[in-house]
Formats: structure tokens, C-alpha cells, sequence
């Protein structure tokens, strides 16, 4: 799953540093939008001088990235349904929504202290879609198989006492001790 994720991000990462002002234009008036867009200078910068445009898109989409794969990382267990149970847990809730929220005000009034320019409604709605994209990527990554490479030493002896077998989705089971255990019978 990092792997994959990782693989991703950086991808997109590296095609907006190098080919970002290849697509990408400034539409932004102040905090708002308007018809007057503007190509990307070969340095990244657009109409505002004080920032640098393709900077501010490579890191709100890479923010908006790390946001949504926390929804995947929930899952342990390659469970299909990402979202199961999300909203029983206000805590990671309003963590996430602080987060985004945080993010906006960052990006459009945080200019001088991140360096930052307002970024037009289309290419938040473009940061945003890259960044849900990690959804979708987190649904096929479940069906990649994970490979076991075994190592040439016997693993260690353990004591069987502590450990209980939990249930999980597909009817096989899983050995868990005590919080981790609980947590996975709560669905946590």
C-alpha cells in the first residue's frame, strides 16, 4: 500500500514540478476568480509576484493527497469499504476537517508565512480531484497481492498465551493481543 501510494504521489509530484506550467494557468483575482488567465511564467510564477503558482499547486495537491490517504490507512485489513465506519470516529473526523480547513486558509490567506498565492477555483477543484484520486488508487491496491519474502532465519518463539484469534472480514482469523485485539472487536 505504500508502495503504490507512494508511487503516485511522487509521480504527480514530479509532473507538476517539471511539466506544471506547461498546463497549468493562473485565473485568480485576489481571492476570487475571473476571466483573465494567465500562462505560467517558466518559473512557476503567475500574476502574483509575492508567490511562486506551480509551488502553491504542488503543495496544496500534495497536502490534499496525504488527506485523502488517511481515509485509506484506516482499513487495516484490505477491507473494500474505506469508509466503513468513518464517521463513528469524531475524532478523526475533526482532525480531518480541521486539516482541510487548515489547508485552505494556508493556501489562500497564508501568503507570507507559506509562501503561498491564491489559487483559482479551478485548480482547487483539480488539487482536490488529484487527492481523491488516492481513493480510487486505495480500492485497486487491495487486489494487489502481497508477497511474503522469507527470510532465512526461523522467526522468533513467541508465547502463544497472550495472543487471541479475531475475526476478520472473509472469515479467516488473525492473532491480536490485548488493545489491538479490543480495537479490531470494536471495529476501531
Amino acid at each position: 500500500n505504500i508502495t503504490v501510494q507512494g508511487i503516485y504521489q511522487l509521480t504527480i509530484q514530479l509532473g507538476l514540478l517539471f511539466f506544471g506550467v506547461q498546463f497549468l494557468t493562473d485565473c485568480s483575482k485576489g481571492y476570487g476568480t475571473d476571466g483573465d488567465c494567465q500562462k505560467l511564467e517558466p518559473n512557476g510564477q503567475g500574476k502574483d509576484r509575492s508567490g511562486n503558482y506551480r509551488d502553491t499547486v504542488i503543495y496544496n495537491t500534495f497536502v490534499w493527497m496525504q488527506l485523502f490517504n488517511e481515509i485509506n490507512c484506516r482499513r487495516i485489513f484490505n477491507e473494500l469499504n474505506m469508509m466503513k465506519g468513518v464517521f463513528n470516529n469524531p475524532i478523526f473526523v475533526g482532525i480531518w476537517v480541521f486539516s482541510a480547513c487548515v489547508q485552505f486558509a494556508s493556501v489562500q490567506f497564508g501568503g507570507k508565512v507559506f509562501h503561498t498565492v491564491p489559487l483559482d477555483v479551478y485548480d482547487w477543484v483539480s488539487c482536490i480531484a488529484v487527492g481523491a484520486f488516492s481513493l480510487v488508487l486505495g480500492i485497486f491496491q487491495r487486489f494487489v497481492p502481497i508477497c511474503c519474502v522469507s527470510s532465512a532465519a526461523p522467526p522468533p518463539e513467541e508465547d502463544q498465551s497472550q495472543f487471541v484469534t479475531v475475526a476478520v472480514p472473509g472469515g479467516a482469523g488473525s492473532r491480536a493481543s490485548g488493545l489491538t485485539a479490543r480495537l479490531l472487536d470494536e471495529g476501531l
